[in-house]
Protein backbone atom coordinates (compact mmCIF):
# COMPACT_ATOMS: atom_id res chain seq x y z
CA UNK A 1 0.00 0.00 0.00
CA UNK A 2 1.44 3.04 -0.88
CA UNK A 3 1.96 6.08 1.62
CA UNK A 4 -0.21 9.96 0.62
CA UNK A 5 1.78 12.71 2.43
CA UNK A 6 -1.30 15.58 2.81
CA UNK A 7 -0.87 18.65 2.75
CA UNK A 8 -4.01 21.26 3.26
CA UNK A 9 -3.03 22.19 -0.35
CA UNK A 10 -3.89 19.53 -2.13
CA UNK A 11 -7.58 20.00 -2.11
CA UNK A 12 -7.63 23.72 -2.44
CA UNK A 13 -8.50 24.06 -6.57
CA UNK A 14 -11.46 21.11 -5.64
CA UNK A 15 -12.61 23.16 -3.16
CA UNK A 16 -12.51 26.72 -4.81
CA UNK A 17 -14.53 24.92 -8.09
CA UNK A 18 -17.28 23.34 -5.55
CA UNK A 19 -17.49 27.18 -3.38
CA UNK A 20 -17.95 28.81 -7.37
CA UNK A 21 -20.65 26.18 -8.25
CA UNK A 22 -22.16 26.59 -5.06
CA UNK A 23 -22.45 30.09 -5.56
CA UNK A 24 -23.65 29.87 -9.17
CA UNK A 25 -26.72 27.73 -8.05
CA UNK A 26 -27.96 29.92 -5.25
CA UNK A 27 -27.78 32.91 -7.43
CA UNK A 28 -30.28 31.11 -9.96
CA UNK A 29 -32.43 29.80 -7.06
CA UNK A 30 -32.19 33.57 -6.01
CA UNK A 31 -33.64 34.52 -9.89
CA UNK A 32 -35.70 31.29 -10.65
CA UNK A 33 -38.94 32.31 -11.70
CA UNK A 34 -41.85 31.18 -9.37
CA UNK A 35 -39.64 31.34 -6.32
CA UNK A 36 -41.65 32.69 -3.15
CA UNK A 37 -40.78 36.52 -2.54
CA UNK A 38 -41.40 36.02 0.93
CA UNK A 39 -38.38 34.01 1.35
CA UNK A 40 -35.13 35.42 1.58
CA UNK A 41 -31.82 33.79 -0.82
CA UNK A 42 -28.71 32.48 0.99
CA UNK A 43 -30.05 29.36 2.49
CA UNK A 44 -26.90 27.33 2.83
CA UNK A 45 -28.02 23.48 2.82
CA UNK A 46 -31.44 21.71 2.27
CA UNK A 47 -31.85 18.54 4.85
CA UNK A 48 -33.09 15.52 3.37
CA UNK A 49 -37.00 14.10 3.56
CA UNK A 50 -39.32 11.67 2.44
CA UNK A 51 -42.69 12.60 2.15
CA UNK A 52 -45.31 9.43 2.22
CA UNK A 53 -49.31 10.02 0.89
CA UNK A 54 -51.39 7.70 3.28
CA UNK A 55 -55.52 7.48 2.70
CA UNK A 56 -55.87 9.73 5.60
CA UNK A 57 -52.32 11.67 5.77
CA UNK A 58 -49.62 13.12 4.09
CA UNK A 59 -46.55 12.30 6.18
CA UNK A 60 -43.45 14.09 5.83
CA UNK A 61 -40.19 13.21 7.73
CA UNK A 62 -37.27 15.07 7.92
CA UNK A 63 -33.57 14.13 8.72
CA UNK A 64 -32.29 17.34 10.92
CA UNK A 65 -29.43 15.95 13.48
CA UNK A 66 -28.01 18.75 15.99
CA UNK A 67 -31.04 20.95 15.32
CA UNK A 68 -32.58 22.15 17.86
CA UNK A 69 -36.45 22.83 18.28
CA UNK A 70 -35.72 26.64 19.27
CA UNK A 71 -33.52 26.82 15.31
CA UNK A 72 -36.36 26.00 13.35
CA UNK A 73 -39.74 27.27 12.30
CA UNK A 74 -42.37 25.18 10.66
CA UNK A 75 -45.59 27.19 9.02
CA UNK A 76 -48.00 27.15 6.85
CA UNK A 77 -48.15 29.40 3.81
CA UNK A 78 -51.07 28.94 0.93
CA UNK A 79 -50.66 25.34 -0.15
CA UNK A 80 -47.14 24.58 0.85
CA UNK A 81 -45.29 23.58 4.18
CA UNK A 82 -41.89 26.04 5.04
CA UNK A 83 -39.43 23.97 7.46
CA UNK A 84 -36.63 26.80 7.96
CA UNK A 85 -34.23 26.86 10.55
CA UNK A 86 -29.89 26.91 11.31
CA UNK A 87 -27.87 24.61 12.22
CA UNK A 88 -25.55 26.25 14.46
CA UNK A 89 -21.52 24.48 14.50
CA UNK A 90 -21.02 22.41 17.81
CA UNK A 91 -17.86 23.98 18.40
CA UNK A 92 -14.76 25.63 16.41
CA UNK A 93 -11.64 23.74 16.74
CA UNK A 94 -8.72 26.02 18.10
CA UNK A 95 -5.20 25.53 17.48
CA UNK A 96 -6.07 22.79 14.27
CA UNK A 97 -7.20 22.03 11.24
CA UNK A 98 -9.94 20.76 9.53
CA UNK A 99 -8.77 17.47 6.84
CA UNK A 100 -12.16 17.31 6.47
CA UNK A 101 -15.45 18.82 6.90
CA UNK A 102 -18.76 17.42 5.43
CA UNK A 103 -21.74 18.32 7.60
CA UNK A 104 -23.53 21.23 6.46
CA UNK A 105 -23.74 24.42 9.10
CA UNK A 106 -25.72 27.72 8.82
CA UNK A 107 -29.22 28.13 7.26
CA UNK A 108 -31.24 25.61 5.77
CA UNK A 109 -34.84 25.85 4.29
CA UNK A 110 -37.65 23.04 2.82
CA UNK A 111 -40.73 23.83 0.82
CA UNK A 112 -43.28 21.08 0.31
CA UNK A 113 -46.04 21.48 -2.04
CA UNK A 114 -49.66 20.32 -0.48
CA UNK A 115 -52.65 19.26 -1.96
CA UNK A 116 -55.90 21.04 -1.48
CA UNK A 117 -58.30 19.38 0.57
CA UNK A 118 -56.03 19.30 3.89
CA UNK A 119 -57.32 20.08 7.10
CA UNK A 120 -55.01 22.82 8.43
CA UNK A 121 -55.77 23.07 11.97
CA UNK A 122 -54.85 19.55 12.62
CA UNK A 123 -51.19 19.60 11.56
CA UNK A 124 -48.80 17.80 14.21
CA UNK A 125 -45.48 17.84 14.19
CA UNK A 126 -42.91 15.71 16.35
CA UNK A 127 -38.82 15.80 16.82
CA UNK A 128 -37.08 13.37 17.92
CA UNK A 129 -33.56 11.97 17.79
CA UNK A 130 -32.85 14.30 14.80
CA UNK A 131 -35.54 13.67 12.99
CA UNK A 132 -38.48 15.56 12.57
CA UNK A 133 -42.17 14.03 11.28
CA UNK A 134 -44.77 15.95 10.21
CA UNK A 135 -48.69 14.81 9.87
CA UNK A 136 -50.99 16.58 7.43
CA UNK A 137 -54.11 15.21 7.66
CA UNK A 138 -56.51 15.12 4.29
CA UNK A 139 -59.89 15.05 3.92
CA UNK A 140 -61.80 12.24 3.27
CA UNK A 141 -62.79 12.08 -0.02
CA UNK A 142 -66.91 12.28 -1.06
CA UNK A 143 -68.71 10.04 -0.97
CA UNK A 144 -70.04 9.05 -4.38
CA UNK A 145 -73.51 7.03 -3.36
CA UNK A 146 -75.57 8.26 -1.29
CA UNK A 147 -79.09 7.27 -1.20
CA UNK A 148 -81.64 10.21 -0.98
CA UNK A 149 -84.77 9.52 1.18
CA UNK A 150 -88.13 9.88 -0.30
CA UNK A 151 -90.92 11.93 1.96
Amino acid sequence: MGKLNWTPWMGIEDMALEQDQAAQRARRAASAPGRDPGVEPGFVWSPAADMVETPDALVITVELPGVAREDMILELRGRSLWIRGERRRAREVSGGLYRMLERSHGPFARRFPLPPEIIRDAVTAILADGVLQISVPRKGPDKIKRRIPIS
